[in-house]
């Protein structure tokens, strides 16, 4: 008789979880209730709880034995899977990157990169921008002679023109 409460356990849960991860697949992200911070909202939540009884329903119900060390492990189970979904969805928020554009005049400051030289002090540089590398024209202010892959700072912006050292 509770081999068949387990798996009434098993079963539901397991239900849950395949009609959430077929209906995030087919129509995008319906129920959002991750949390990034490790508190107790986002351990106990309702997907918490499902995958919870996902472990702790089908390891009760392949054991087949109800003593309390069964119990035990099958607690420890149902932690490890809740566990285990928190910190995939921990993982996949970290993926996601949110681009932020930057100013121009922010590159200030910033370290880069000769790509290539144009001629007259006016240079191709790599720097990090928006989250990326990316290229941009600058000007040398002491019209040094840089070599592709020297490194340098940008140090001001006027007018609309990026100045190196």
């Amino acid at each position: 008789m509770s081999s068949n409460i387990f798996l009434i356990i098993a079963l539901v849960t397991t239900s849950i979880f395949v009609i959430q991860f077929v209906l995030s697949i087919f129509f995008g992200d319906i129920d959002t209730d991750l949390d990034v911070d490790a508190d107790i909202s986002s351990v106990i939540s309702f997907k918490g709880l499902t995958h919870f009884g996902i472990g702790f329903g089908w390891y009760m119900y392949l054991i087949g034995n109800t003593d309390i060390l069964s119990y035990g492990i099958a607690i420890l189970i149902g932690l490890f899977f809740v566990y285990a979904v928190w910190f995939l969805y921990k993982k996949a928020y970290q993926l996601q990157q949110v681009n932020k554009t930057e100013k121009t005049e922010q590159l200030v400051g910033r370290e880069c990169t000769i790509y290539f030289g144009q001629g007259n002090g006016k240079y191709t540089v790599q720097v990090s921008r928006d989250g990326a590398m990316r290229e941009v024209d600058v000007v040398s202010e002491t019209n040094k002679a840089y070599q592709t892959g020297d490194r340098t700072v940008i140090t001001t912006y006027k007018e609309g023109t990026l100045y190196i050292k």
